[in-house]
């Protein structure tokens, strides 16, 4: 018990003054998932602004890559981040391009994709981190 007081109790007290718990901040947990997913910091603020300028009758429509979980974590974090807009997770291959020829954007708000690349036929939109791109296709007023 002695030795235990003597050589231990300094050490665990140097460590709890050192290193004390912070209280988390706003979307943690999702700036958290996306940073680890997508490598993308601070992605949570800048989704929930790009949904909040689309008309939430229109649905968001994210493509994640088939069989990786990666890309799984990431689709629902962002389908999380979208309510109130209906969401629609699409499993596809890595290149799209044949998938998506049958699919209508005039019906979806944003198409957003997770680990996969998007087809060139759709315009650019907002690229956060390596993995997650949003692209929105509507902007009409609510």
């Amino acid at each position: 018990m002695t030795a235990f007081l003597l050589v231990s109790a300094p050490k665990i007290y140097r460590g709890a003054t050192t290193y004390s718990f912070q209280p988390g901040k706003p979307l943690h947990s999702s700036d958290s998932f996306l940073r680890f997913g997508a490598g993308a910091t601070n992605a949570s603020g800048q989704l929930l602004a790009t949904f909040d300028s689309l008309p939430a009758s229109k649905s968001v429509v994210i493509f994640t890559r088939k069989g990786d979980m990666r890309a799984s974590l990431l689709g629902m974090t962002v389908a999380y981040l979208a309510w109130p807009h209906p969401v629609q997770l699409t499993e596809i291959n890595a290149n799209p391009g044949v998938e998506l020829r049958a699919f209508d954007p005039a019906s979806a708000a944003a198409l957003v994709f997770c680990c996969v690349n998007r087809p060139e036929s759709i315009q650019p939109g907002i690229v956060l981190g390596r993995a997650l791109e949003v692209v929105a296709i509507s902007r009409d007023e609510r």
